[in-house]
């Protein structure tokens, strides 16, 4: 069974020491550029292309998430990572995430696992479809 794709809301442009004054980010996203493109992952349960991210763990600060999901969702490796700020997203609830980009160096030809069924690095003209609604909005604003 899918989950419902979160609609896009709004984009806070706080500082990454003053996002508490908007919202507490209960996850984090991670627009990862590489040389051919930003990297995308088809997500099997909402089965929608989307920025590598994932759920903030207990005790774990929102930009060691983004790390940390980027490389489970891709295998790729973090470098130059910089905080763009909050997304607010609905989907029945509220929801606000931490936003970062990144460079990352190598991208793999395939990766694959219990959450992601493919992974592609790809240019503004050659998005992979159907793209998450956030996730389309952040990749407008920032790539």
């Amino acid at each position: 069974m899918g989950q419902t794709p979160a609609r896009f809301v709004a984009f806070h442009e706080v500082s990454e020491s003053g996002y508490a004054a908007v919202a507490q980010p209960t996850f984090s996203v991670t627009l990862a550029r590489s040389e051919k493109g930003e990297v995308l992952v088809f997500n099997r349960y909402r089965q929608v292309w989307e920025l590598p991210g994932g759920l903030i763990d207990a005790g774990e600060s929102p930009r060691d998430c983004a790390v940390r999901e980027l490389f489970e969702e891709s295998g790729c490796r973090a470098r130059n990572v910089e905080w763009l700020g909050l997304v607010e997203v609905e989907d029945g609830r509220t929801h606000f995430g931490a936003v970062f980009a990144c460079d990352v160096d190598a991208v793999p030809e395939s990766f694959s696992n219990e959450e992601i069924g493919a992974l592609v690095a790809c240019e503004r003209g050659s998005r992979p479809q159907p793209l998450g609604h956030g996730d389309a909005a952040l990749l407008n604003r920032f790539a």
